[in-house]
């Protein structure tokens, strides 16, 4: 696949808080985090670290779940260098104050995202 057609950090940041993050239909997120995400792929927040598309999806619905009828939006610019990708983020009611920020960092593998670390905001 030509360089051109993978997607990069910032246009997988985009998707994974639009159409994972932001998506309450489990079959649709999974179908998604399959796209992606690399089968193995790891992603640690400050209360876990959990490995594989499956543990992946199951963590999102937990999270979920802990607050329904809210949502993340981007807060600030994307900032990365190669296949290294930062997004800040706030969750909140739409069109509301936000109720917690924090920050996404991922690194690629093959137009994919292979690791995945959210850090919040004290």
């Amino acid at each position: 696949m030509p360089d051109a057609l993978v997607p990069g950090p910032a246009e997988l940041l985009e998707r994974m808080v639009a159409d994972v993050f932001n998506q309450p239909d489990a079959d649709r997120r999974a179908a998604v985090i399959a796209e992606l995400f690399t089968s193995d792929v790891e992603f640690t927040d400050p209360e876990r670290t959990v490995r594989g598309r499956d543990e992946l999806a199951a963590t999102v619905s937990g999270l979920l779940a802990q607050g329904p009828g809210l949502v993340f939006v981007h807060a600030g610019p994307f900032r990365g260098v190669g296949d290294l990708g930062m997004q800040s983020w706030r969750l909140g009611p739409p069109g509301g104050e936000p109720v917690l920020g924090g920050l996404d960092v991922v690194t690629v593998v093959d137009g994919r995202i292979a690791r995945l670390w959210t850090l919040i905001d004290a």
